[in-house]
């Protein structure tokens, strides 16, 4: 399907703010197509395309596609899962064949017409099991015990923890997640765990309101991320008398590493995957190199729409209210961003005088080199900021994967590996370092 045209979805990068309602709206909508696909009711398809999209992709194009399918997976048997995210106007239906499983994925712009279209195989495969390292033990606890938004978490203990034992909360990345942060047949998290706690360092870990609460409102980083934050903090000081816990953040955890960090309280932070740059801008670079791998006569208008909401994202930060309500930037909600865009991560990193570790994979191709050294610009060579990168890693802190893009960034993570262990090494020692 050469010509048809895809999209990312950028799990780790975008906020998802959705409410039940209007997820059931993006499921019922993706159900429609995706059961018009299979039984070859092309047209009604084509007639739901925006301007973009129907000059691209017609009848016989589609057409074409599945029957590519089928050839390689067998006759379809049926629809499977259908996700929705609100925040990037996305959805993904599963296609179940004979064979195998192949999956449908679609972008809508702001009138409900479809902007983005990508149909291919996906293998389906889940993560390596593991158990805990000799001498550990593992509690589970609740967060907000007894409340509308209860969320479930594991409290790991070293062997033979004590005051002396330095802790850590983890926060995710965006989007729904559990507290292994599960990705496609990996559990990033749940490996850094797994590993600090082998080194001697406690943690605590947590499903995040998102996939614990689809249904609950989240219009702003301090519901998604601030408040379940200090609630790990607070639940993680009453479980033991820890006298330093530190902060790990991955990815739009790893951004906004420094604002949890002086805003809860903790004695420093390690930001992975993370950047200074605005979210927006991240999303911005990343359909940038989409639209490089398209074919030639897309890109202009493509690149036009994206300078579009790019000069919506450059006036966020002076909106009211009302108006960031009002609008989307890159699928995203403008309150959301607005929010965002009023802090300044590496200035609270110098203002709040904690130490900070900043970690990076060379191969991630969510997260450019310029992103992550855009901390180093912005903090210089304090004592207080330590840099370290990592060849040969993607965005999880595992080894990539030969052909591993942004434009099969699904696919990259659906083979099971495990987060290079020298990754938890390198932050054991940082913090045994830096202890308060």
């Amino acid at each position: 399907m050469k010509k048809m045209l895809a999209f990312v979805l950028c799990l780790f990068l975008l906020g998802s703010v959705g409410v039940a309602e209007e997820v059931d709206a993006l499921q019922q909508q993706a159900l429609a197509v995706v059961t018009a696909l299979v039984e070859g009711d092309f047209e009604t398809i084509v007639d739901q395309f925006d301007d973009t999209m129907r000059a691209a992709v017609d009848e016989t194009t589609l057409e074409g596609g599945l029957n590519t399918l089928v050839a390689q997976l067998g006759a379809v048997t049926g629809v499977g899962e259908i996700a929705a995210d609100v925040a990037s106007a996305s959805a993904a239906a599963q296609i179940l064949h004979e064979n195998g499983t192949s999956q449908l994925m679609l972008a809508f712009n702001a009138e409900g017409e479809i902007s983005g279209l990508y149909i291919a195989p996906v293998s389906v495969v889940t993560a390596e099991e593991r158990e805990l390292p000799a001498g550990v033990t593992a509690e589970a606890v609740k967060l907000f015990e007894g409340t509308e938004r209860e969320l479930d978490g594991e409290l790991l203990r070293p062997e033979n923890a004590d005051a002396n034992t330095p802790y850590v909360v983890f926060a995710q990345g965006s989007g729904p997640s559990d507290m292994d942060e599960t990705i496609g047949a990996n559990k990033p998290l749940r490996d850094l765990a797994y590993d600090l706690a082998a080194l001697g360092v406690g943690s605590l870990r947590f499903d995040k309101i998102t996939y614990a609460h689809p249904e609950w409102p989240v219009e702003t980083v301090d519901q998604e991320y601030l408040e379940p934050v200090a609630e790990a903090l607070r639940v993680l000081r009453e479980q033991t008398d820890a006298a330093c816990v530190m902060l790990i953040g991955h990815s739009e955890g790893g951004m906004l590493t420094p604002y949890l960090v002086q805003a809860c309280g903790f004695d420093g932070g390690i930001s992975i995957a993370g950047t200074p740059q605005q979210l927006w801008e991240i999303s911005y670079a990343q359909n940038l190199a989409v639209i490089e791998a398209m074919p030639e006569e897309q890109q202009e208008a493509l690149r036009a729409q994206v300078e579009q909401e790019r000069e919506k994202a450059l006036s966020l930060a002076d909106l009211s209210e009302e108006e960031a309500a009002s609008m989307t930037v890159f699928g995203m909600p403008g309150t959301y961003l607005a929010h965002m865009a009023r802090m300044d991560q590496a200035q609270i990193a110098l203002d709040c005088g904690k130490p900070f570790l900043f970690v990076w994979g060379e191969a991630d191709f969510q997260v450019s080199r310029e992103a992550f050294e855009a901390w180093q610009q912005r903090l210089g060579d304090d004592a207080r900021f330590t840099y370290k990168t990592y060849p040969g890693l993607n965005h999880l802190m595992m080894p990539a994967g030969e052909n591993d893009s942004i434009l099969q960034a699904q696919a990259a993570y659906q083979e099971p590996k495990q987060v290079d262990p020298q990754v938890a090494k390198d932050i054991a020692d940082w913090i045994a370092a830096n202890k308060a």
